[in-house]
């Protein structure tokens, strides 16, 4: 009989006898040559309340500016953050009302320019979050947007108009308008669903291909296509996009297919990091419940690079590793446990590294939290729920009984602790 690798990530195949292997709320590291094992099993962080903007409201997004100061949005409201050990929260002003998707803020150094899918924007200035207003465009050249970001001293932003291949940028470290400082994704008809910069180069996705450009220093709008590198693949979801390092993270969407897939472009290069077992898990979630509100962000611990993909009507959260990089070992499930002991998706709705700490928002109750590695519990609500770290092998038995799935192998953690204290076999 084979050996059973108990350290691992998730890899639940579309054969339960193949392969059942449950990863909750753990992540391998990879030892040295040297070490008498190769992997061992780290918990994801704990999460540590912090700050309470409201009870009732979403975090849609956090932000550090430029010049370290901490910013975000929560419901319908805009806020300063203070440092620790306080957190406190200012408010500056809000926004469209009744909205929950994800917005997005970037500033040029001196004004942050905040957009959250509406025809609106807003701006304040970054020094101490006053001036905070409406956007006033009189050139007619932004017209609210899904997604910021900035390049050489320029913010851009896409869609320019909704459903349209279209996107734009202000003049030179200014939020000013020029009606020329816009352009369409070109390569290929499809409307633009998002824009990332990385590298100093921009990324854009449509929803079924996508290109690259770059700051050329063109007189009339200083940014064209990058000749000879294009991006066969679209994004299924436009708020699962992410950079960290040099690479860009989308949940995909092309010709051949919609939201079954990972990609990940580095470089020139866009490889799928999505393994066949977490593409069966998608393509069993897109059938019930869709994918397309997808939300996706990166943080580093420890030096692993984290790109979570949060899938809210879906309720799981998967988390792939660039570190450990090899798709079939680099994917786990995060989840946190209800008063009943169910698992639902992480309460991470955003993240942002704040004042030197992992900071994230709630999706539900307005809780700002720290992510402590070395917290083995959730405070949501007031209330100190323990994790559940979970490693199943379902396939073992199945594989030897016919009672099939409902045979398992699993052993869990002391929460306190992180030491193996027992395992359990079902039948």
């Amino acid at each position: 009989m084979d050996k059973l690798s108990f350290v691992g990530g998730a890899y639940s195949a579309r054969s339960v006898i193949a392969s059942a292997q449950r990863c909750v709320n753990y992540y391998p590291e990879v030892n040295p040559k040297d070490s008498s094992f190769q992997l061992t099993l780290y918990q994801r962080p704990g999460l540590r309340s912090r700050v309470v903007a409201s009870s009732r409201s979403v975090w849609r997004f956090i932000y550090q500016a430029s010049n370290g100061i901490g910013y975000g949005v929560c419901g319908d409201g805009v806020y300063l953050i203070g440092p620790p050990p306080s957190w406190s929260l200012t408010l500056l002003g809000t926004i469209t009302p009744g909205r929950t998707n994800p917005c997005s803020i970037i500033d040029n150094g001196i004004q942050a320019l905040l957009v959250d899918g509406s025809s609106s924007g807003w701006q304040w200035n970054i020094a101490d979050g006053s001036g905070f207003q409406l956007v006033v465009d009189g050139t007619g050249t932004f017209q609210g947007a899904d997604r910021v970001d900035t390049l050489d001293t320029f913010i851009l932003w896409a869609p320019q108009i909704p459903s349209s291949p279209y996107w734009g940028s202000t003049l030179s470290g200014s939020l000013t308008f020029d009606p020329l400082y816009f352009a369409s994704k070109i390569a290929y008809p499809d409307p633009l669903r998002t824009l990332l910069v990385n590298r100093r180069q921009i990324v854009l996705l449509g929803s079924l291909k996508g290109e690259i450009w770059y700051n050329a220093g063109n007189a009339l709008f200083p940014f064209a296509i990058l000749p000879g590198a294009y991006i066969e693949h679209g994004i299924a979801a436009k708020y699962s996009a992410a950079t960290s390092d040099i690479s860009t993270f989308w949940l995909g969407k092309d010709l051949q297919g919609e939201g079954m897939v990972v990609f990940r472009q580095r470089g020139y290069e866009t490889k799928i990091i999505s393994n066949h077992a977490i593409s069966y898990a998608l393509r069993k979630m897109s059938l019930s419940t869709g994918v397309s509100d997808a939300i996706g962000y990166t943080y580093q611990q420890d030096g692993h690079y984290f790109y979570v993909l949060h899938f809210p009507a879906g309720d799981q959260t998967w988390v792939f590793d660039d570190a450990l990089g090899v798709p079939e070992a680099a994917w786990h499930q995060r989840a946190w446990s209800d008063a009943n002991g169910v698992l639902h998706r992480e309460r991470n709705n955003c993240f942002a590294n704040l004042y030197g700490r992992n900071i994230t928002g709630d999706w539900e109750n307005g809780t700002l939290y720290e992510m402590d590695p070395d917290y083995y519990r959730d405070e949501v609500a007031g209330t100190s729920m323990a994790i559940s770290f979970i490693r199943g092998f379902s396939h073992l038995l199945a594989g030897m009984n016919s009672s099939g799935p409902d045979c398992s192998l699993s052993w869990r953690c002391d929460t306190s602790s992180s030491v193996l204290v027992g395992a359990r076999m079902r039948h």
